[in-house]
């Protein structure tokens, strides 16, 4: 072999190899560009730990969001809760006062009509009987009263009040309830007083138990003007008359007591 074909196979080698390694070296350009762009866009992606700690971050904030809201809105029902407490303690002190006031002038009205009816039973002792009650008896209102001091049982007291014209007193509306309190003496208070002391007045029970009845048949109306616990039918023999025994208060001065009892005894009569 000449040199000269060695050269020309040489050269003939050269000029074949070189398309090779142009395409190879595109190949490979294409390969750093798609790698390049790939690994842009994989760079612009935030890893997933670094999206789950956004996501956390995002629901703490709204967990504290929805915590003020509850918060605001617990402060705002406590202050209405406590606008209706203040309100309800001032309605109730409001109340207090009206039923003080309105007590105060409930015993403002009983004070006045006991002096009411003083004032008219002094201005009859002032004026006198005028000859219209016989003596020893005395005028208030429109009735003549006979107030006998010694002792009989509730029957012999009316027997006497007959024989003398008249009968043991119906005391049936709250000025004469008054006038008799200021007429009659005042007496002692107790069980023992309620036995031994008082004054028969017409009111019985003795045709049914618990149906009081005035001499004149009149039921009693209203609810009368009892002593506290009064009447009970107090004792085996039972308590069928009513006496009264005047006390602190012209409101509370009847009972209930045996009808065998000697008691002091009123009667009343129409004046001439």
């Amino acid at each position: 072999m000449t040199p000269s074909d060695d050269q020309s196979t040489d050269g003939k080698s050269s000029h074949r190899k070189a398309p090779s390694n142009r395409l190879l070296n595109v190949i490979l350009l294409l390969t750093a560009v798609v790698i390049g762009i790939y690994c842009g866009k994989v760079s612009e992606e935030p890893p997933p730990h670094q999206i789950a700690a956004e996501e956390i971050i995002m629901e703490v904030k709204q967990l504290q969001m929805m915590q003020n809201d509850a918060v605001k809105d617990q402060e705002k029902a406590k202050q209405t809760f406590e606008i209706i407490h203040r309100s309800h303690q001032q309605m109730k002190v409001q109340l207090e006062r009206n039923k003080t006031l309105s007590d105060h002038f409930q015993r403002q009205l009983e004070t006045k009509n006991v002096e009411k009816a003083t004032l008219q039973s002094k201005a009859t002792d002032m004026l006198g009987n005028c000859g219209r009650c016989t003596s020893g008896w005395v005028l208030l209102n429109s009735s003549c009263y006979f107030h006998a001091k010694s002792g009989s049982s509730w029957q012999d007291s009316r027997a006497d009040c007959i024989r003398r014209g008249a009968d043991l007193a119906v005391i049936d509306n709250w000025d004469e309830q008054v006038n008799l309190f200021e007429f009659l003496p005042k007496r002692g208070v107790g069980r023992l007083q309620q036995k031994t002391g008082g004054v028969w007045i017409g009111l019985s029970d003795i045709q049914t138990e618990g149906s009081w009845v005035w001499v004149n048949d009149a039921p009693l109306q209203d609810n009368g003007y009892w002593i506290p616990t009064e009447p009970n039918n107090y004792g085996v023999l039972g308590e069928d008359c009513v006496a009264l025994l005047n006390r602190a208060s012209p409101q509370k001065t009847w009972f209930d007591g045996n009808c065998l009892m000697n008691k002091e005894w009123l009667c009343e009569r129409e004046p001439n």
